[in-house]
């Protein structure tokens, strides 16, 4: 509870410091419409369920809710960058923002205590305590925990259906199995890889009875199967009724049509880069990869280690764990690397959960002294690294990957969190900007900047502040120019700082940008190019 409560203090702070992301007020938008306008449609990317709840907090916070026509034909893209720039005028979009990431960090410390559960009803309280306190002391949990993002509610929705899944193992009861639905349905109003659960808890319910009675397997799958149908059915019917002018059979409309969408534009391939390497598409070894940038040494090692304390657990366990942790993680790890996106590791934040809980099989199968050393070091080591990043936890990679905007792009460093100090440090240098972040920030929200994507580099002179992003992937055609110069700062490790005396060159760089100036020299010329 201590570890909990200080993670939180932790959260809290970077939520204060940290700009809206690139996503977060579409979220907040759309948690607004769904609540305040009963609008199901203006957000393309469904399900609802977890920006609801996070925009609950934000309702006593007063915010600007600009008029755009009818709710139901508004653009999300454009929209957005409409409501952000109405709380630039009124002062409140640091409010909000803060408002709206209450609760995704109540949920990623709920997490851990939902974790704990797990790992102790599978291989005893030791085991859950540390899969606890390894999801708690986690630079990159706390990086993600603090935003409004759909990734720890989801992460939350997934541990808690395996361990109501894993009650309903140990005693299938039909209302183990109602509660195994509840969850179910949760993880499919969260996200729609939600679906694959429920598919797997149902399957899983037909499977475990068909032998022993064909009655009870269709009735305990079926009573999963309608649980799911009807929480869907009526967490949608609440928000807007309207969803009833347009039957359809298994789900609502507005959630068929998030699907279509998410499934036109999550299948285009997008920028990846890692290690120095850019590339268009999927790339199988971006996520092992990621993971070895964005998790702490030794806490990869226990991940490593700790599942081959299985083979020491009883039959019954292993089976146990197969089902409601190996099978879920194996599905969601296929979906997810089947994707041609792989713009951050929080896809397989989930994934990386549930193994916490299996990698703390070995905890009971060393011995206490050992038990007691190896704990402690995982523990401490993690607890100093996440101490350590505060307050750029999101920017932060385990050394020797550093610094981390030559190794990772996208949200695994630059999520557009730094506006704020982008804004502030701009002040009296009218500096050019390329800012990776939400719609409705950039370059023309601040006094004197200057927009740099779009403008040839015999023009630019003076100051140049450009986001890790834009620098390597999504704009790194058009920057290739400036990857050849050293930056001489960064702004919260996701924003790096130019300063040019005479026009640089505007031939291609190397696509591993240069890392800061040796002495961080105030000025460039051509000569410090690829130092």
């Amino acid at each position: 509870m201590v570890v909990a409560v200080a993670v939180l203090g932790l959260g809290v702070h970077e939520a204060w410091v940290d700009s809206p992301t690139f996503d977060e007020p579409v979220y907040v938008a759309a948690g607004l419409a769904a609540a305040l306008h009963h609008d199901l449609t203006f957000n393309d990317e469904h399900p609802p369920l977890p920006k609801v709840v996070a925009v609950l907090p934000v309702l006593f916070t007063h915010p600007v809710v600009p008029p755009n026509g009818h709710w139901d034909r508004n653009d999300e893209r454009a929209y957005s960058a409409t409501f952000v720039r109405a709380q630039l005028r009124a002062g409140t979009l640091r409010s909000v923002t803060m408002a709206s990431r209450m609760i995704p960090l109540l949920e990623m410390v709920g997490v851990a205590f939902v974790l704990y559960a797990l790992g102790r009803d599978l291989f005893g309280r030791p085991a859950g305590l540390v899969a606890g306190l390894l999801w708690l002391l986690s630079p990159f949990v706390l990086g993600l925990g603090h935003l409004n993002s759909l990734d720890v509610s989801f992460a939350l929705a997934v541990s808690g259906w395996s361990w109501a899944l894993l009650r309903w193992s140990r005693g299938p009861t039909l209302a183990r199995a109602a509660l195994v639905g509840a969850m179910s349905a949760v993880a499919v109003l969260t996200d729609v890889t939600g679906l694959i659960l429920a598919g797997l808890a149902v399957v899983s319910m037909v499977v475990f009875h068909w032998r022993g009675s064909h009655r009870a397997a269709v009735a305990q799958g079926g009573a999963v199967a309608l649980v799911v149908w009807a929480s869907v059915w009526v967490f949608y019917l609440v928000l807007d009724p309207g969803v009833l002018l347009h039957p359809t059979v298994v789900l609502p409309l507005p959630y068929l049509e998030g699907i279509r969408y998410l499934a036109a534009n999550d299948t285009v391939p997008g920028p990846g880069y890692l290690f120095g390497v850019g590339w268009t598409g999927g790339r199988w070894w971006y996520w092992p990869g990621s993971l070895l940038v964005k998790t702490v040494p030794t806490t990869l090692l226990f991940l490593v280690v700790g599942p081959w304390g299985l083979l020491a657990a009883g039959r019954g366990t292993r089976r146990r764990a197969a089902l409601v942790l190996g099978l879920p993680a194996i599905c969601l790890v296929v979906f997810t690397v089947g994707l041609p996106r792989d713009i951050g590791l929080r896809y397989l934040l989930p994934v990386i959960a549930l193994w916490m809980v299996a990698a703390g099989s070995i905890v009971p199968v060393v011995g206490p002294r050992v038990r007691a050393i190896g704990v402690a070091v995982v523990v401490v080591v993690a607890g100093l690294a996440t101490a350590l990043s505060v307050p750029d936890s999101l920017a932060w990679t385990t050394p020797p990957f550093t610094p981390a905007f030559q190794v990772v792009t996208n949200s695994d460093v630059d999520w557009g969190q730094s506006f704020y100090r982008l804004e502030h440090w701009s002040t009296g240098k009218r500096p050019w900007v390329a800012y990776f972040g939400p719609r409705g920030l950039g370059a023309d929200s601040i006094t004197g900047a200057r927009r740099l994507l779009g403008t040839s580099p015999a023009r630019v002179t003076g100051w140049v502040a450009v986001s890790a992003t834009d620098l390597t992937s999504a704009s790194a055609d058009q920057l290739a120019w400036i990857r050849a110069y050293c930056p001489v700062a960064e702004l919260g490790g996701s924003i790096l700082v130019y300063r040019f005396a005479a026009p640089p060159s505007a031939t291609g760089g190397p696509i591993r940008p240069a890392g800061l100036c040796p002495g961080n020299a105030p000025v460039f010329s051509d000569r410090t190019a690829g130092r």
